[in-house]
């Protein structure tokens, strides 16, 4: 089998070979995928509801999975899928399967599509690795300014306000790395997060930034349910889209920001909509909005997109009447741990 967009498994569905692009679309290196069962570093395949590499070992016939629905780590995708079980030929008496060939081909992902490879994300990954790593040392000396600015001016309650805060969000984040380089997004720890209580801290933290653009901001917090999620997920799914829309204002505007549920499809959910005055979107921008583009900008909004995601969720970015824009952040309340 050549090396690519496939996989080989002996007969027990544990990974033999890993193909070096698929490990970059997947994100997965061969020596992390070796010796574990495929399920495990790939979506489970299903076919007339079993698993259909377990079906193909078991019936030795070959099975083509057309147009099948997959999830790489960037976008829902399809892909034709080609399970071809491998025989021993030298056995006396028939032929047992000792495994089988999996190729992924004809791969249709919107990312994937609109970046034009998978690299891009690949070493997106390794440059944000190098990042986590980097930012340490600066992390520990903000930390310690932090800490002795709020000691040697404790009288000054707007100081104080925003020392505490600092030094929350500094320990939050050195959190985040030291989890980020060991564990993926989908395994970092959830809990029961207050929504509205977040949002009225980054009203704080980005009250000097709407202050200097003279832009006004209102709040409107609705009731809504307290969630499971990652708060430093959350908040930073939250301020990817909020610090766009002040970008976009720096000589003023006003930025309003809402709660509220929603029943879509069948399902609650939680809505956080932002919106701005800015100039708006045209719809060639529109289309880019999760596009990254070659000078490295561009990502902010995918990630927010794939964060939301991990928690059931989604982004609908809009232009208001092309005098502005109303970004619109879904999260399924399946996941709320039943607190209002």
């Amino acid at each position: 089998m050549s090396e690519g967009y496939s996989f080989t498994v002996d007969r027990r569905s544990r990974i033999v070979s890993w193909g070096e692009q698929l490990g970059e679309m997947m994100g997965k290196k061969a020596a992390d995928t070796v010796g574990k069962a495929y399920h495990r570093v790939f979506p489970r395949l299903s076919s007339e509801g079993q698993d259909a590499l377990a079906l193909s070992l078991s019936t030795n016939e070959e099975l083509l999975l057309k147009a099948y629905s997959l999830k790489c780590p960037y976008d829902a995708m399809t892909a034709d899928i080609q399970i071809v079980p491998l025989t021993d030929a030298k056995a006396r008496t028939g032929k047992p399967v000792r495994g089988a060939d999996v190729t992924v081909s004809n791969i249709l992902c919107p990312v994937l599509q609109n970046t034009g490879s998978s690299h891009r994300f690949n070493e997106l990954g390794k440059i944000a690795s190098a990042l986590a790593h980097g930012v340490r040392n600066p992390l520990n000396a903000m930390k310690g300014a932090v800490l002795y600015l709020g000691d040697k001016y404790p009288a000054e309650p707007t100081l104080a306000e925003f020392a505490a805060i600092m030094e929350d969000e500094i320990k939050r984040f050195d959190g985040f790395i030291s989890r980020f380089l060991s564990t993926s997004v989908s395994d970092m720890e959830s809990a029961l997060t207050d929504i509205n209580a977040l949002l009225k801290k980054i009203q704080v933290l980005t009250s000097y930034q709407t202050r200097f653009y003279r832009i006004r901001t209102a709040y409107k917090l609705g009731e809504i349910p307290a969630i499971m999620v990652n708060v430093f997920h959350l908040e930073h799914a939250i301020l990817n889209v909020i610090n766009n829309a002040i970008e976009v204002m720096q000589d003023g505007g006003k930025l309003t920001v809402k709660t509220g549920m929603e029943r879509c499809s069948g399902r609650d959910y939680i809505v956080i909509e932002i919106a701005d005055t800015g100039p708006g979107l045209s719809a060639t921008r529109e289309a880019r909005c999760f596009r990254p583009e070659r000078k490295g900008r561009g990502f902010g909004l995918l990630i927010t997109s794939e964060l939301l995601r991990c928690y059931g969720g989604s982004i609908d970015i809009k232009e208001k009447n092309g005098k502005g824009t109303v970004a619109r952040l879904y999260l399924c309340s399946d996941n709320c741990g039943g607190v209002s």
